[in-house]
């Protein structure tokens, strides 16, 4: 009975306020016995939102200025200035210590005065005020040339960006997401980026400044898989201010700068920038129907497909651009039994060698355990295989099924599945034979009950094979989040534990609510980028209520 109890739609509210993050402070005086004071907004749609932690080391003083942030949140335009003169302020003490009189909202625009006993009984007049205070915070976090579909490297400890790419970069337009407030030394439009050139970025406060060299190269790799430090969560958008309200088939592929994100609604897919997030425009469906999944290979072919129930034709078309028209792919009568056409996979280059599935979807009245392969060679797909996977039970309809995915471009190396079935909720490997050969149990955490185990897509990157597995949450709105994990898959000695406990298990990342929870279906994509320094993964989720990118990358920073 789960499962049908899974699929009624959840409401989840979303606080405002939960989005926001206090500034932290790092410690700068030592009170001997005041560890630290918190200001929150007491009045206004921030109410009892922490604005600024103020860690207390050092030199011992009897005055406190709070340093307030100039605007709040960090990245907006909303000033603090009304708020100055009721905040409510908060004290962490060392034991036996105290302020009398006991702390409230104070106007954080004058001197407080109040009285500090420590430990032993001894007492001294100490004075609480505010400061607004400007960022010091002058990082480049985003480097952008659209137009070449180049997004560059960037090293924070060198301070470099290197922009991987033999395209004339002659007069190009930058695009660039630096610290709140912060500005540029020189306009980002006509660039001349064929030579060295270098970006000065000053922050808020006007005097903190940092020089980045860009330049055009090539910089060293390391020799296997991404670099352990370098994953960075480039965007978590909300779907709903995206315009997204039918989260039943969606899909994700990405090809070239962008990624492209369908909901098989009828309608051309969207697409965005893949590293921002910005929407960028429709991709041209060209004679597919838009009613199935997209996704895409390692080097950027995009699949669609039209969704086909048992006994009709499933399309399937192939594009290696968003603008240019798919082209038809492979045709074939749907004799599996099942639905088709609502979630597939790419290992490989469709161009030359790969292999594609299409995971047979469960109905109402019987579960599945069937998927359709084609082998890839040369760029042409042999016939359609109907796999009966062995050893593992039935996965159902909708958010209750699965999406197969393969370990390799070789059938021998075998394949992923995970889903929800009879109290289980594992994530299946299958061998060359079709049959379970490993499996990872649930979630430790004892939340597996509420995350749905369903989600798998495979490729290689840097000589390591890995898989993203994605589990929407059931219940965000109860605060059980949706998790993200990346395994290491080159060999499968460490393919054993939990889906959350295992040595496979090289990534793992949790997503909160962002918008209103539709229903726990969703997508998640990995896609390298072409030069082969990156690799992002994309998720989408309908619970969760957001679209987002994590980015890897295997650059030798040594």
């Amino acid at each position: 009975m789960r499962k049908h109890i899974f699929n009624i739609i959840i409401v989840a509210v979303v606080i405002l306020t939960s989005c926001k993050k206090a500034v932290y402070v790092q410690p700068t005086n030592d009170a001997r016995g005041i560890n630290s004071l918190v200001a929150k907004f007491a009045t206004g749609d921030l109410k009892e939102t922490e604005a600024v932690k103020f860690d207390i080391t050092g030199a011992e003083t009897d005055q406190f200025v709070i340093p307030v942030p100039w605007f709040f949140p960090e990245d907006s335009d909303h000033e603090t200035t009304p708020y100055m003169k009721a905040m409510k302020i908060e004290a962490n003490l060392a034991n036996n210590c105290k302020i009398e009189p006991k702390l409230g909202i104070l106007d954080l625009t004058k001197e407080n005065f109040f009285t500090f006993t420590d430990q032993l009984g001894n007492q001294k007049r100490i004075s609480i005020r505010g400061e607004r205070t400007k960022s010091k915070k002058s990082s480049i976090t985003f480097f952008n040339i659209e137009s070449a579909g180049v997004t560059g490297l960037i090293d924070q400890d060198k301070k470099t960006i290197s922009l991987i790419t033999v395209e004339d970069l002659s007069a190009v337009n930058v695009e660039v997401t630096m610290s709140a407030h912060a500005t540029l030394d020189r306009s980002l439009e006509g660039m001349n980026l064929n030579a060295p050139a270098q970006l000065t970025v000053t922050a808020h406060d006007g005097l903190t400044k940092t020089t980045y060299s860009i330049m055009k190269t090539a910089p060293a790799k390391i020799t296997y898989g991404f670099r352990s430090g370098s994953e960075n969560l480039s965007f978590n958008l909300n779907l709903g201010t995206l315009g997204y309200t039918d989260g039943s088939r969606p899909g994700l592929a990405a090809s070239g700068n962008f990624l492209v994100v369908s909901t098989a609604n009828g309608q051309a897919p969207k697409y965005y920038n893949r590293s921002t997030g910005k929407y960028v425009g429709l991709m041209n469906l060209g004679a597919a129907k838009g009613n199935g999944t997209v996704t895409s290979d390692a080097v950027g072919n995009i699949i669609l497909a039209d969704y086909a129930n048992a006994g009709e034709t499933l399309k399937i078309y192939k594009t290696n651009a968003v603008t240019t028209a798919p082209q038809a792919f492979i045709s074939w009568t749907n004799n599996s039994g099942f639905p088709v056409g609502s979630k597939m996979s790419v290992y490989g280059n469709l161009n030359e060698k790969a292999i594609l599935i299409a995971t047979c979807e469960g109905t109402s009245a019987s579960g599945s355990n069937r998927f359709v392969r084609w082998v890839i060679t040369n760029g042409v797909a042999g016939s359609a295989e109907v796999i009966t996977a062995g050893g593992i039970p039935f996965w159902g309809a909708g958010v209750n099924g699965t999406k197969v995915t393969s370990r390799s471009a070789d059938i021998a190396d075998g394949s992923f599945a995970g889903f929800y079935d009879g109290g289980v909720n594992n994530l299946y490997y299958l061998d060359g034979n079709n049959t379970k050969a490993l499996s990872l149990a649930d979630q430790t955490s004892g939340n597996g009950w509420g995350i749905n185990n369903s989600l798998a897509d495979a490729k290689e990157f840097n000589n390591a094979k890995y898989l993203a597995f994605y589990c929407p949450s059931h219940f965000p709105g109860w605060g059980i989040s949706s998790e993200l994990y990346i395994y290491d898959v080159s060999s499968m000695g460490n393919f054993k534990g939990n889906v959350d406990k295992t040595s496979a298990l090289v990534f793992s990342a949790k997503y909160a609510a962002v918008g209103n929870a539709v229903s726990a279906s969703g997508d998640v994509l990995i896609a390298p980028s072409a030069d082969g320094y990156k690799m992002q993964v994309f998720t989408i989720d309908f619970n969760a209520g957001n679209l987002a990118c994590y980015e890897f990358n295997c650059v030798d920073v040594k």
